[in-house]
């Protein structure tokens, strides 16, 4: 379970180890006053995805500043504060998986990583 830190731009757990080849059962809980969301993504590719969001303009509330990119492997939708959502998936093998918010802005700071073993 990953929340947020109120009116930090933070999630509350910056690391969690799982196991390679498991599945795993995610839940983002949004805690926070403004939105957030929650998106997995291949190693090296988190700055990359965050710029790409950070582009989209007010058109990325339409596909809740998730850039349509391979790089994404799983993510939730743009939730608001006092929404959650649970995701359940298979990380593709051992890696550290960067999980970042791609609302324009929060990207750069608002980071975490899944380290597969």
């Amino acid at each position: 379970r990953i929340g947020t830190i109120r009116e930090r731009l933070m999630y509350d757990i910056k690391e969690i180890s799982v196991a390679a080849g498991k599945k795993i059962k995610l839940t983002f809980d949004n805690t926070d006053v403004m939105p957030h969301n929650l998106l997995i993504v291949k190693p090296g590719t988190a700055d990359a995805i965050v710029n790409a969001a950070n582009i989209m303009g007010a058109a990325g509330f339409e596909n809740g500043f998730i850039p349509a990119s391979s790089d994404v492997l799983h993510h939730t939708g743009l939730l608001d504060g006092g929404k959650e959502e649970t995701l359940e998936f298979t990380l593709p093998g051992p890696g550290d998986y960067p999980y970042v918010c791609s609302f324009p802005g929060h990207g750069f700071i608002m980071r975490g990583v899944l380290k597969a073993k």
